[in-house]
C-alpha cells in the first residue's frame, strides 16, 4: 500500500522515502513550527539559568501578551486553588516559580497549535488536548512518587508526548483520518501510522522536540514513550514515567485519540521506577484526584 508520505512526494527521483525523510518532508510544510516563538525560547532560556532572577523572567513573559494572560487565567485557576489570587504577574512568576512558569509557556503553545478540525470519527481535538494535559499531570504525579525522574520535566514530556498527533491531524488530515479508521484496541498506534503515513507520532515529535531545542530528556521521552520495552537508554527514567502516565490515562478513560489501545508497560518499567505494591497504591489512590486538577488544566488553557 502506497503511504501518505510516498503520495506527497511523487515525482521525485529519492524512492521510497526512509522514515527519517519522511518526516522531514512533512515538517518542511509546517512554517510556523520551525522553531519556538521566540519569547518560548527566551522564557526556557531564563528558566534554565541559574543567575537569573524573577524581573529577568517578568520582563520575558511581559513581551508576549497572550502568554501573559494564560499565565494570569491559570494561576488563579482552580488547578491551583490558591488562598489569595495572584494581583500581577510577579506574583504570579513568585508562586509558580521559574520552571512552572516554563511549562505554562510550552502548555500555551501546543495549545496554539489546535487550529480548526474538529475531529474525526471517534475522535475529538478536545480528548487529545484533555489527554495530554492528563498525561502530563499524572507524570508529574509518579515522578513525585518514584523519586526518579523531576516532577517538573516530567510534567513537560508527558504534555509533549504526542504533539507529533497534533501535527499530523493539522498537516497530513486525509490521512490521519485514515489512522483513525484504522485504529482498534487490538491495533497499536505506531503500527498503523507507520502502515498508512512512513512514520509515527513519537518518531515526528522527536524530529520537533529537536528543532525547538528542547532539553534531551523531553525529546528523547516523545519519541520512545511507546517503545518503552526496548528503550535502555540514559533517560529511561523519564520515558519509563510518560509510557507509565500515558497507560493510566487510557485506563482512566482518557485516550489520545478515542480507542483505548495502549498497553501496560512492562515489569521492568516499574522496576526501573522502583514502583512496588505500596507505591503504586499509592499512585492509584491520588489518581481520580490528579485527573481533576488535570481537567482543570485543560480548562484554562483550552485552545
Amino acid at each position: 500500500m502506497t503511504t501518505v508520505a510516498e503520495e506527497t512526494n511523487r515525482g521525485g527521483n529519492l524512492g521510497e522515502p526512509s522514515e527519517t525523510a519522511s518526516i522531514e518532508r512533512v515538517f518542511a510544510q509546517i512554517g510556523e513550527i520551525s522553531t519556538l516563538p521566540d519569547v518560548a525560547l527566551r522564557i526556557m532560556a531564563v528558566a534554565a539559568d541559574p543567575a537569573s532572577a524573577a524581573d529577568d523572567l517578568l520582563e520575558t513573559v511581559r513581551s508576549d501578551p497572550s502568554i501573559a494572560m494564560r499565565l494570569m487565567r491559570t494561576v488563579n485557576s482552580s488547578y491551583y486553588a490558591l488562598t489569595e489570587k495572584a494581583a500581577d504577574l510577579k506574583q504570579a512568576i513568585t508562586l509558580l516559580g521559574f520552571e512552572e512558569v516554563r511549562n505554562l509557556a510550552l502548555t500555551a503553545h501546543v495549545a496554539r497549535l489546535f487550529k480548526t478540525t474538529a475531529g474525526h470519527g471517534r475522535y475529538h481535538r478536545r480528548d487529545l488536548w484533555d489527554h495530554m494535559v492528563a498525561t502530563g499531570v499524572v507524570a508529574r504525579l509518579i515522578a513525585k512518587t518514584c523519586g526518579k525522574a523531576s516532577p517538573q520535566e516530567a510534567y513537560a514530556a508527558g504534555l509533549l508526548h504526542d504533539v507529533g498527533l497534533i501535527l499530523i491531524d493539522q498537516q497530513l488530515h486525509k490521512g490521519f483520518c485514515r489512522v483513525v479508521d484504522a485504529l482498534s484496541e487490538k491495533a497499536p498506534i505506531c503500527e498503523v501510522e507507520r502502515r498508512i503515513l512512513g512514520f509515527d507520532h513519537a518518531a515526528l515529535g522527536e524530529f520537533v522536540a529537536r528543532k525547538w531545542n528542547l532539553p534531551e530528556t523531553l525529546a528523547t521521552a516523545i519519541g520512545e514513550h511507546h517503545a518503552v520495552a526496548q528503550y535502555d537508554g540514559p533517560q529511561q527514567h523519564v520515558v519509563s514515567v510518560v509510557a507509565l502516565a500515558n497507560f493510566l490515562c487510557h485506563l482512566k478513560g482518557i485516550p489520545s485519540l478515542g480507542v483505548r489501545n495502549v498497553q501496560m508497560p512492562p515489569t521492568r518499567t516499574f522496576d526501573a521506577l522502583a514502583l512496588g505494591k505500596q507505591q503504586i497504591a499509592q499512585i492509584l489512590t491520588q489518581l481520580d484526584e490528579a485527573l481533576r486538577a488535570a481537567n482543570m488544566m485543560a480548562i484554562a488553557q483550552v485552545p
